[in-house]
């Protein structure tokens, strides 16, 4: 028997949840959707509030511990801050952590760390304004420091930044993520490049970055120890000598982490997703519009028997629906 009330088939235990609040974004990164062209989810078609008490309150009870609030932008949603508040005084989830692009957090940090929220990851893909309006195609990256400085005003810190490094375009600002993390408590996670949506039409340009490589050749050259990590995502993280922050290698291509994933993923309009790498999903939508509490474990548990092993993204697999729509 399972010692955990949620295990997969090939015996990982599920327990964190990545919560999609909207599948909308104020950017349009090169590597996440296109320029135009995208459909998104219509406003009443999204998940309620009391709809998603209603998910995590059956999350809670089937062993989810840690949970994740994505897009989309998740600083889209209306009444976001009143959400992360239902969340932590009617659910067992007390510290829900938020990942965001930034560009709204200067205005909302306050509201968020005042209604329970914990950490904040936000995406930033260069240190450039040229460079990152370029990414994200015409982001403007002052809006997204001053969210930084608001959320760790706030209490909202350490903040983790991520970015997705890309052969031929950002790799060479490592040298300049390594300074800003030796003098901010910041940790700047690295991450690889996903066949996900449109990255997918990346990495067949040559795109991708090996970081494993990386990583080895910045642990030789800048004396980098493994330090502990947050325990809420797959990341590796490494410390240089003195530095007051750290910095992380998310490698799912070069060197994945499949054998530990125990995530699943909650789209905006009610689907859930057991693996990045794979376009199969369970919908609990009519579970939970109809408060079937059944019908919604039942779903929960066929997502977690339908778990794949590993992805196949080394032998040419792609994942076919966007990152917006899969909640990152």
């Amino acid at each position: 028997m399972p010692h955990h009330p949620l295990t997969d088939s090939h015996g990982r235990r599920v327990d964190y949840l990545r919560l999609s609040v909207i599948d909308r974004c104020n950017l349009r990164c090169s590597y996440c959707m296109p320029a135009e062209g995208m459909r998104f989810a219509p406003r009443r078609e999204l998940l309620t509030d009391d709809d998603i008490l209603f998910v995590l309150q059956e999350a809670a009870a089937l062993g989810f511990t840690r949970l994740r609030i994505t897009g989309g932008e998740p600083l889209l949603r209306p009444g976001l801050a009143q959400l992360v508040a239902r969340i932590t005084t009617e659910t067992p989830f007390d510290a829900p952590a938020l990942t965001t692009n930034g560009l709204l957090l200067a205005e909302q940090a306050e509201a968020l760390a005042a209604a329970g929220l914990s950490r904040v990851n936000v995406s930033i893909d260069s240190l450039r304004p040229d460079r990152y309006a370029v990414i994200t195609r015409n982001g403007l990256i002052d809006k997204v420091w001053r969210g930084i400085e608001a959320a760790t005003a706030a209490g909202l810190g350490p903040i983790h930044i991520n970015t997705v490094l890309l052969e031929g375009f950002n790799e060479d600002e490592v040298e300049g993520w390594l300074a800003l993390a030796r003098s901010n408590p910041f940790t700047v996670r690295f991450l690889e490049l996903m066949p996900v949506g449109e990255g997918a039409e990346l990495t067949r340009h040559g795109r991708f970055a090996n970081l494993s490589a990386m990583r080895d050749r910045l642990v030789a050259t800048h004396q980098l120890v493994p330090c502990a990590s947050d325990g809420f995502g797959p990341a590796r993280t490494w410390q240089q000598p003195g530095a007051t922050g750290s910095v992380g290698f998310i490698t799912p291509l070069s060197h994945g982490y499949c054998d530990s994933c125990t995530r699943f993923r909650l789209t905006a309009v009610g689907e859930l997703r057991a693996c990045l790498a794979d376009d199969r999903q369970v919908s609990v939508r009519e579970a939970v519009l109809g408060r079937d509490r059944a019908a919604l474990r039942e779903g929960f548990v066929e997502a977690a028997r339908t778990k794949i092993v590993g992805h196949a993204w080394n032998v040419d697999s792609v994942t076919r629906t966007g990152m917006s729509e899969l909640g990152g």
